[in-house]
C-alpha cells in the first residue's frame, strides 16, 4: 500500500454505515456479477469443504479437490499481507519464505486504515493480518471469506481463551472482560446454518458474526462449536501503559489507568489514536477517576461517548496530552526523550526502550488489562485453489514454533503457547538459538538468570535478574478489564473521536 494512503474519518463513518454495501459502489456494471461481488460465501464454504477434504484425504469431495489441487499446481507467486506488521519483527518473513517455499508481500498500514483497506480493496491483498475487532467492521462489506478450521491442524491446540472466553473457563476470579473479546467475535455463520444468534454489541451493520459461549461461560443452545471462523488468532497479549519509572514512582501493578488523566503529568501524556482503542484507555482512565460510568467499555452508547469526550476535551484544552500518536516509532521517541512519562503503549516499544537503558515499565493495572489478538482472514477475492491453499500454508506456518518465539522476545504470545516451550527445547528451536529461560522469563515471569536476547536479539537486552513486569501468562492474562472494541455506535464514535482530535 503506498505512503500516500490517507485515512479519512469521515469516510470510514459513512463506510461503517453503509454496512454491506461496502467496497462494492465503484464496480463497473460492464463486468460480470461475478467478476463484481466474486464468489458468495456459500460458494467459498463450498470451496473450503473441498480443500478441506483434499488435505485430510477424507470424504468424496476429495477426490475432485485433490485432482483440482494437483491441476492448479503449487503456488509459485507472491502473496499479500495486509499487516500492522506486529507479526513481522527481525527474521520472520524471511523465515516464512524459506519455509513455505513463496515470497510474501506484507503490505504495512496503521491500525485505523487496515479495516479501510480491506472494505474498499479487498482486491489489493490475500491474507487480512487484521485483529478481531477489525472484523466485526471488515465482516459485512463482503471483504473476507470463512476461515475453515478444519483446516488449521493446530486450532484444538489453542487457548481456550479463543473460543471459550478464558485460559481455564473454570476459573471463577479470571475475567472475561468487556467488549469484543474473541470468544464474541471469532465464529461466522455465513450460510445460516448453526442457529446461533449474531454478536449484537457490534456494529448494527453484522449479522453474521456470532456467539457460541454464552456470558454465562456455556454453549448457547447447548450447540456445537461453529466450523467457520473470521480468521484465527495469532498472536495476542494483554496491553496498558508504558510510564518513566523515574518519575511515576510506582511498581506496575500499583499504576492504574486514572494516571492518563493525573494532572501531575501535564502535557507529557500521549493516547494512541485509533478510535477504537483511545476510547477505551479514555474510558478506563475516567471511569478509575470516578468521572463517568461506562456500563460495557466495548459498546458505549452514544451518550456515553459524549459525556466521555467532553470530560477529554476539557484535559485536552487544559494541556494534559502531549501528541496522539500513530505509529511505533512515535510512541518510542516520545518516551526515550521524555517528552511523555506515561502512554499508551505496546509491549515491543517498552522491551525496545528498556534494551537501550531507559528505565520504563509496563503497568499492570489493578483494574485489569486491555486484551487484544489478531484475526487473520482471507480475502474473499482469494479463489484460485492454489492461492487459497497458499493462504492455509501461511496461516498454520504461524503455529510451528518459530514466529511464537520471535514474538516472544517483543512481549507478545502465541495462541498455540503450550507448543513453543518443547519447540524451543527441539533441535530447531536451539538451532535458531532460543532457549528455554527466554520462555521463563516472558512466559513464566521468572526473574532472568543471566543476560538474555530481547527485542533487538542481542544478549543483554534482557539484564540478569529482572522479571517481566505484570508477572506469568497465566497472571496477565487472567484479568481483563476489556478488548480492543468497535462497538455499536461506532459511526458516531468515530466522528466523535476525530472532532476531539481536531478540537
Amino acid at each position: 500500500m503506498s505512503d500516500d494512503f490517507e485515512f479519512d474519518p469521515f469516510e470510514y463513518a459513512k463506510l461503517l454505515e453503509e454496512g454491506a454495501d461496502l467496497g462494492r459502489s465503484d464496480l463497473s456494471d460492464s463486468r460480470s456479477e461475478q467478476e463484481t461481488r466474486g464468489l458468495s460465501r456459500r460458494e467459498l464454504i463450498k470451496r473450503g469443504a473441498v480443500g478441506a477434504a483434499a488435505a485430510s484425504g477424507l470424504g468424496a469431495l476429495a477426490g475432485p479437490a485433490a485432482a483440482a489441487t494437483e491441476q492448479s499446481g503449487k503456488f509459485k507467486g507472491t502473496l499479500r499481507v495486509l499487516s500492522l506488521g506486529v507479526e513481522f519483527p527481525q527474521g520472520v518473513q524471511q523465515q516464512a519464505e524459506k519455509d513455505l517455499g513463496f515470497k510474501l508481500n506484507v503490505i504495512l498500514a496503521p491500525s485505523e486504515k487496515q479495516p479501510q483497506i480491506a472494505i474498499t480493496a479487498p482486491d489489493t491483498f490475500d491474507v487480512f493480518g487484521g485483529y478481531n475487532y477489525q472484523t466485526l467492521l471488515v465482516w459485512p462489506s463482503g471483504g473476507l471469506q470463512p476461515v475453515d478450521t478444519r483446516r488449521l491442524p493446530t486450532w484444538n491446540q489453542f487457548y481456550k481463551l479463543f473460543a471459550h472466553g478464558k485460559v481455564n473457563p473454570a476459573s471463577k476470579t479470571c475475567t472475561f472482560g468487556q467488549g469484543n473479546a474473541p470468544f464474541r467475535t471469532t465464529f461466522v455463520d455465513a450460510d445460516g446454518s448453526t442457529g446461533l444468534p449474531a454478536y449484537n454489541n457490534g456494529p448494527a451493520s453484522n449479522k453474521q458474526v456470532i456467539r457460541w459461549i454464552g456470558e454465562d461461560g456455556k454453549p448457547i443452545g447447548g450447540k456445537p462449536q461453529p466450523r467457520w471462523i473470521v480468521g484465527p488468532a495469532a498472536h495476542f497479549n494483554a496491553d496498558s501503559m508504558g510510564y518513566n519509572a523515574d518519575v511515576v514512582q510506582k511498581r506496575p501493578n500499583q499504576v492504574s489507568w486514572a494516571e492518563l488523566l493525573n494532572t501531575k503529568w501535564k502535557g507529557r501524556v500521549s493516547l494512541l489514536r485509533d478510535p477504537g482503542i483511545m476510547t477505551q484507555d479514555a474510558a478506563a482512565a475516567a471511569h478509575a477517576l470516578g468521572l463517568i460510568k461506562i456500563k460495557d467499555f466495548g459498546n458505549p452508547t452514544k451518550s456515553e461517548i459524549d459525556r466521555l469526550f467532553k470530560i477529554m476535551l476539557k484535559y485536552k484544552k487544559k494541556g494534559q496530552f502531549r501528541a496522539f500518536w500513530s505509529a511505533f516509532t512515535d510512541s518510542v521517541n516520545f518516551m526515550a526523550s521524555k517528552e511523555v512519562v506515561i502512554e499508551s503503549m505496546w509491549s515491543p516499544a517498552v522491551a525496545l526502550l528498556k534494551a537501550q537503558g531507559v528505565n520504563v515499565l509496563y503497568a499492570a493495572p489493578p483494574e485489569g488489562f486491555r486484551g487484544w489478538c489478531s484475526a487473520e482472514g482471507i480475502s474473499s477475492k482469494v479463489t484460485d485453489p492454489a492461492k487459497l491453499q497458499a493462504c492455509y500454508d501461511y496461516l498454520n506456518w504461524n503455529y510451528n514454533g518459530f514466529l511464537g518465539a520471535a514474538i516472544m522476545r517483543q512481549g507478545y504470545y502465541i495462541a498455540n503457547g503450550t507448543k513453543l516451550l518443547p519447540w524451543i527445547k527441539s533441535a530447531q528451536g536451539k538451532a535458531h538459538g532460543f532457549t528455554p529461560a527466554e520462555y521463563d522469563y516472558w512466559w513464566g515471569g521468572k526473574a532472568a538468570p543471566r543476560n538474555l536476547p530481547g527485542i533487538t536479539g542481542k544478549v543483554g537486552d534482557v539484564k540478569k535478574g529482572e522479571a517481566r513486569d505484570g508477572g506469568s501468562f497465566a497472571q496477565r492474562i487472567c484479568k481483563y478489564i476489556s478488548w480492543n472494541s468497535y462497538p455499536r455506535e461506532s459511526v458516531h464514535l468515530v466522528k466523535t473521536v476525530n472532532d476531539f482530535l481536531a478540537a
